[in-house]
Formats: C-alpha cells, sequence, structure tokens
C-alpha cells in the first residue's frame, strides 16, 4: 500500500512536473515567434541605404522619390547625401516627412533665401538712403588702397536659418551624434584647403547641411571646427561608397545628371567656370556609378528642361522624381514589408524624434572688430519661457540688414540645467571699408540727356561706438563730392551727430513754352553740422547750415533776367523721413513719407533771407502681380523770394511725362501721380528682379512765370516697359500731356 501509494504519488508529481515544462517550452516558443515577428522587417530583409546626389534645384526631385518609397513601404535604414541631396536627406533624417517637406519646398520662395539683403523693414534707413542714389545693388571692400570681393555671392545666413526652421529645433541643436537621429545620416563636404572629402557623422545638423550645398562663388563656404568647407559635389556628389560603409547590403541610389553644355552655349567666365565644376562632377559621380551592384537600385529622374537654378519649378520637379520612382518599382518592391511592420517602422522613426531644447540663456561670441553689445543692442529675443526662434530669425534678418557682417547664425548648446543660444556674428574680411559703384541716365532724347557717374565710400565701426564715415562722389549731370562724418551718442540708441561737408555743380534749365532758353550753371560748397535720430524705418536732422553759392547763365548771351550771383547763405535745415517701402524700384506694398524745411536767415550773416518746405508722400498696394502706387507732392515758399538755383522743377518721366526733362520751374509746385503696373515675367536672381509693363496718370502744376498761363493743372500721362536690375530701373515710355507735348523717354540706373 505504502509503495503503491508512493508510487501514484509519483506518477501525479512527475505529470505535473512535465506538464509545468511541457508550458514552459510553449511560452519560451511563442515569446521567440513574437520577437522574430517583430523584428522579421529589420532583419529578415537587406539594410537599405538611400543615397542622393548633389544637383541644386533638380535635387528637389529626391522629395518624390522618398514619397514613392514611403508609399512602397520601404524602410530606409540609413540616408547619406551631398549638396541639395544632402538638404533632403537631411530633413529625412531628422523625421520630416515627405509630405510636409515637399508642401515646405513648394511653398517657399527658394530663390530669395539666396539673396542676403533682408526686408527693407530690417535695414538701418542710413543704408537705404543708397536706394535713392544711382548706384548697383553690389557692394565690394576697399581697405589699404585695394578692392576685395565677398567670398560668394551670398553669404548664406537665410539658407542657414531656412534649413534650422526645416529640420526643427529638436535636429538643430549643436554635437548630435547623427547615428541617432530617427533615421541615421551622413553628408559629404569638401575641405576648402586640402580638397578633401569630409563625411560628417556628427555636429550641427543645419550647418552641416549648408556646408555640404556651399557651392563656389554662389554660397560662402562655411567653417566648422576651424576648418573650411563647399560644395561636397566636387569630390563625391554620388557617395554610394559611403552608404554602403554606413548601413547599406543594398543602396538605392538617386542620381540627378549633371547636363554639360555645348562649347557655343559656354559664353562668359561664369560659363566656363560652371562647365569646369561640373566636369569634375560627373566624373566622381562616373566612379561612383561604377560602385553599384545588381543588386542595387539605381534612379535617374528625367529632368530635360531643367536646370539647377530653376527653384520656381519645385512642384514639376518633384513630379519627376515620382515618376522615375515609379518605373522602378518592380525592384523597389523587393525591399518593401507588410502594412503592419511598416506602421511600427514608422512610429519608431518617430519616437526617436529630438526633443525641443530649453531656452534658458543667450550667450554672444565675441567678436575681433566690435563687442557683444554691437550684436546685443539689435536683439529682442528672450530666454525662458518668452523664447522664439522665429523672433531669434528676425533678429538676426535685421543685424545683417546693418552690412557689418559676412556670417550671422547660431548653435544651440546643450545644458544641464537648460539649453543655451550661442550667437555667432563675423565681420566681414573684406570690411570695414565699403565701395559702391553706378550710373544713371535720364533722356527724353530731344533736351540735354542727364547723366552721370557715382560711387560711394562708407567705412563703419571707426570708433568702438560705431561711428561711420562717408565719401560720396558724382561726375556728369549733376556733379558734386561730399563726405560726412556719423557719430552715435551710444551704442544702444540712434542719437547722433554729423558734421558735413559738400561741394556741387548742378543746372536749372529754363524754356519758354518748348522753346529751351538756356540753363543756368549752379555751384555750391556747404558745411553743416546736424543733430539726429536714425531706426530702421527712418530718420530725423536738425542742424545748422552755411553755403557759398555762385551762378552762371548760360543762354548765349548775358541775361538780364537771370544775372551771375555770388552770396553766402547761413540757415537751418531739417528733414524727416519714414520709408516703409518693401523696395525703391517698383515696390509692391508699404509707404514713404519725407518733409523737408529750409531757412535763411539775414541776422545769422545769410544774403539772402527765405523759407522753403516740400512734403512728399507715396504708397503702394498689389494684387496679385498688379501694383498701384500713388504719389503727392506740395513745394513752397514759405517767405522771402526763392533764389532762382532754389526753384522747384517739373517735366520728364512719372514728372508730367511728355514734356521735356524739368521743362518747368517755379517757386511752389503740386503734383499727383497713379502708377499701375504689372509683373510680366521674372529675372535671374543674379540679375534683378522682375519685368514690368504698366501705365502713369499725371497731374499737376506750378507757378513758372514762361508758361502761357501759370499755375494752371497740367494733366500728363505715359505707358512704358521697365525692368528691377541690380543696375536700378531700367525703363522706357512715351508720353504725353495736356500742353500738346509727347516724348518718348528712357531712364537707366534711376529709382523710379
Amino acid at each position: 500500500m505504502t509503495l503503491l501509494a508512493l508510487s501514484s504519488r509519483g506518477c501525479v508529481v512527475g505529470g505535473q512536473v512535465v506538464r509545468l515544462l511541457v508550458g514552459l517550452v510553449g511560452l519560451c516558443l511563442t515569446c521567440s515567434a513574437l520577437a522574430q515577428s517583430e523584428d522579421a522587417f529589420a532583419n529578415d530583409r537587406p539594410r537599405v541605404a538611400l543615397v542622393l546626389s548633389g544637383g541644386g534645384a533638380r535635387g528637389l526631385a529626391h522629395v518624390g522619390v522618398l514619397q514613392v518609397l514611403d508609399q512602397l513601404r520601404v524602410p530606409v535604414d540609413c540616408v547619406v547625401g551631398t549638396s541639395m541631396g544632402a538638404l533632403v536627406g537631411g530633413a529625412y533624417a531628422a523625421g520630416v516627412e515627405p509630405e510636409t517637406m515637399r508642401k515646405l519646398l513648394e511653398t517657399t520662395d527658394i530663390d530669395a533665401l539666396f539673396v542676403d539683403a533682408p526686408p527693407r523693414s530690417q535695414i538701418p534707413q542710413r543704408i537705404k538712403g543708397y536706394d535713392y542714389k544711382p548706384l548697383f545693388d553690389i557692394t565690394l571692400g576697399f581697405n589699404r588702397g585695394k578692392v576685395q570681393l565677398p567670398f560668394g555671392a551670398s553669404a548664406g545666413y537665410k539658407v542657414e536659418l531656412f534649413l534650422r526652421d526645416l529640420v526643427g529645433p529638436g535636429a538643430s541643436v549643436a554635437n548630435i551624434d547623427f547615428d541617432d537621429l530617427p533615421t541615421p545620416y551622413r553628408a559629404v563636404a569638401t575641405d576648402l584647403e586640402n580638397g578633401e572629402m569630409k563625411v560628417f557623422e556628427e555636429g550641427d545638423l543645419p550647418l552641416v547641411m549648408r556646408a555640404s550645398m556651399s557651392l563656389p562663388a554662389v554660397l560662402a563656404p562655411i567653417r566648422i571646427d576651424g576648418r573650411a568647407y563647399v560644395d561636397g559635389g566636387l569630390v563625391r556628389n554620388l557617395p554610394v561608397d559611403v552608404g554602403r560603409s554606413v548601413c547599406g547590403d543594398v543602396v538605392i541610389a538617386v542620381n540627378l545628371g549633371t547636363p554639360l553644355k555645348r562649347l557655343e552655349e559656354v559664353r562668359s567666365v561664369i560659363g566656363i567656370a560652371g562647365q569646369s565644376m561640373n566636369l569634375l562632377t560627373e566624373q566622381n559621380v562616373e566612379r561612383s556609378l561604377a560602385e553599384l551592384t545588381e543588386a542595387d537600385v539605381l534612379i535617374e529622374p528625367d529632368l530635360e528642361g531643367f536646370s539647377s537654378s530653376d527653384f520656381s519649378a519645385a512642384g514639376p520637379i518633384v513630379e519627376r522624381g515620382l515618376e522615375a520612382a515609379r518605373q522602378n518599382a518592380q525592384a523597389l518592391a523587393g525591399f518593401s514589408v507588410d502594412e503592419e511592420s511598416y506602421a511600427r517602422w514608422l512610429a519608431e522613426r518617430q519616437n526617436r524624434r529630438l526633443p525641443e531644447p530649453r531656452i534658458v540663456q543667450i550667450d554672444i561670441k565675441e567678436n575681433e572688430r566690435f563687442g557683444a553689445d554691437a550684436v546685443e543692442r539689435d536683439l529682442e529675443v528672450e530666454a525662458g519661457e518668452n523664447f522664439s526662434y522665429e523672433i531669434l530669425h528676425d533678429d538676426l534678418a535685421r543685424l545683417y540688414g546693418r552690412g557689418d557682417f559676412s556670417y550671422l547664425g547660431y548653435s544651440v548648446l546643450p545644458g544641464t540645467d537648460g539649453d543655451s543660444v550661442l550667437i555667432e556674428a563675423e565681420a566681414k574680411p573684406w570690411g570695414p571699408g565699403y565701395v559702391k559703384f553706378g550710373f544713371d541716365i535720364r533722356s527724353d532724347f530731344e533736351s540735354p540727356t542727364q547723366a552721370n557717374l557715382a560711387a560711394s565710400y562708407r567705412r563703419t565701426w571707426v570708433n568702438s561706438v560705431g561711428a561711420e564715415w562717408r565719401v560720396d562722389g558724382q561726375i556728369g549731370y549733376d556733379s558734386f563730392l561730399g563726405t560726412e562724418f556719423l557719430q552715435p551718442l551710444q551704442v544702444r540708441d540712434g542719437v547722433f551727430v554729423a558734421p558735413y561737408a559738400l561741394g556741387r555743380r548742378t543746372y536749372t534749365q529754363f524754356y519758354s513754352e518748348e522753346l529751351r532758353l538756356g540753363q543756368l550753371r549752379v555751384g555750391t560748397v556747404t558745411g553743416g553740422l546736424d543733430l539726429g535720430l536714425t531706426a530702421n524705418l527712418g530718420e530725423l536732422r536738425l542742424g545748422p547750415y552755411v553755403s557759398s553759392i555762385r551762378t552762371q547763365p548760360e543762354f548765349g548771351v548775358v541775361s538780364p533776367v537771370l544775372p551771375k550771383v555770388d552770396v553766402t547763405q547761413v540757415g537751418l535745415n531739417m528733414a524727416a523721413i519714414a520709408d516703409y517701402l518693401d523696395s525703391v524700384t517698383f515696390p509692391r506694398s508699404g509707404w514713404f513719407s519725407a518733409l523737408k524745411y529750409r531757412a535763411t536767415d539775414e541776422r545769422w550773416g545769410s544774403d539772402d533771407e527765405f523759407g522753403v518746405a516740400q512734403i512728399i508722400l507715396r504708397g503702394v498696394k498689389s494684387f496679385g502681380k498688379n501694383s498701384f502706387a500713388l504719389l503727392a507732392e506740395w513745394g513752397e515758399r514759405t517767405s522771402g523770394v526763392l533764389p532762382s538755383y532754389e526753384l522747384f522743377e517739373l517735366g520728364g518721366s512719372g514728372r508730367l511725362s511728355g514734356l521735356f526733362l524739368d521743362q518747368l520751374t517755379g517757386s511752389r509746385y503740386n503734383l499727383g501721380t497713379l502708377t499701375a503696373y504689372r509683373r510680366i515675367g521674372d529675372m535671374p536672381t543674379q540679375l534683378g528682379r522682375g519685368i514690368y509693363a504698366g501705365f502713369t496718370a499725371e497731374g499737376g502744376r506750378i507757378n513758372d512765370p514762361l508758361m502761357k498761363d501759370p499755375w494752371d493743372w497740367v494733366s500728363a500721362g505715359s505707358v512704358f516697359w521697365g525692368a528691377d536690375t541690380i543696375l536700378g530701373a531700367i525703363a522706357i515710355g512715351y508720353g504725353y500731356s495736356s500742353l500738346g507735348q509727347g516724348s518718348a523717354y528712357l531712364v537707366i540706373g534711376q529709382r523710379l
């Protein structure tokens, strides 16, 4: 019994043990199966390296390829890019979805990112004043008697800020390991000093993307850790080998190609330089293509008809990328996973997105030319809860508008108790002296042509408070040489004193109806001292002046009406300007106002005694491609007798079109003009902005004693064609007035 009982108990216990063991084995098998199911899409497929080539605007096709990979559920294990491929690849690696990327790129004026000038509202008035002079939109350095050129057509600060917005704050923190991004990433650049290839594995992501796409002569080189880098296309435009070494069992390579021009198409120094770079790029691409195997997939979008600068054609270029990827759908399907696995992969990718930093401090990197105060004075951004990247970017644009910097950017540095922003502002190596040149022409093909050659020299930061010295000169119909020393009273405000001196020779025309009688040559030497307040949106000046004036009538015979004059004026000048226009040549929005007043007094030692005032108002509003500009002017003698050399003038394009240039003169005048124009075409960014066609409707009056009916209103109008170029406005047109006069006219370099 006992033995039987023990035997039975042993059987029971043994059965329980067996069942327990079987259950454990089953549980292990189930867990193993689940694990294998979860990792099947990662372990049972080849690791895919996506390699994106450079190509400028043609690189937007990469976005279309990414959209198709997403539709086919192809997980990308790492992405490697060069130039524009580094931009698209970097955004994707940071977690930006292809559809989001496409919408952003299609709605962004990418061409404008390569134009350094910020909106005019963010430019100091003392620099905006150049816009009203016949000077080209090109600034050169001039120091130690030598003219110096910038490092590139664009400093690229707008590009860098755009890249930071594109990838988001979390991916814009310095010193990121690119393997920690949602998708591991590499970017290729060229070391400017030794020509070696640099593969970035870590760093400040937007800065690295910017380095990879720094095309020589287009974007200035960028410095990272003491080295200067330019476009990676020079050494590896299609970095197949890099992609394979990082993660690629297989490579999906997207080659955009760089079309070479025929010999007859290479017609300039710039064309030869561009063709030489394209040759270098295509040679290293051929070597990379030879590294592809049968297991890899090569996608080559058909981008015929699109150049590397066609950023305005973002939508069609993306579509070409979509089409090319779909044509390779069968080959790409071999890397596809099921919906459940792809959904888990997408979720994991989003979970790897880096958190937004918490900014608790803002620092400024010291500059060798001026202190941190010179940067801090223009900052409105605040650390802490009120920190805003949008405000920071606006601050940097306003800083760049001062014209002192070759580079403006920032880094986000991680810290234990919060993160900090380090702003870096590099002084222009080709500064602090700058020169501009230009010319202008106004002609109605009948009266004397008004043509001038102009130059301007500006030296900044003459002292630690930010003093500026300017010398302006012009030779031609209106010749002058002037200098001004503008001394701010403090770095942080716009109050200044400005002594100045000016020598000038110009002409006043005199007509009897359509008969030109002659001209009065006026020579002036003036010195003065202004006290003023200047800011981005305007300037106020007030101060005494003294002038020596000599006139010479040039009428063929000595004019009994206009004798020679040799007098001294001592008086007071006042000028107030508010400039909200977005441009002075074919503006689309904004307004402008100016009030000028000048008075002399015999009690101060003046030979003449008079007062004269002038008001100018201008406003612009646009609807689509159509713009409408209203101009109103008023000028009046307020006291005394206005001398012949101080008279107002009307006549010519936009100032009673159809009349001769400055045909009417008088001591008081009114003028009103409506100008309507439509943008009918675009120009290459390097040459200008737009092409326009339009008309004017004008009305004015002036108390010219040589008119048949002085002080009667004269109506006029014109039609014109024009272009907004780096040389200023260029316009040709025809005008007609109610006085029965009509004339064609040509304007080059004038600010309308």
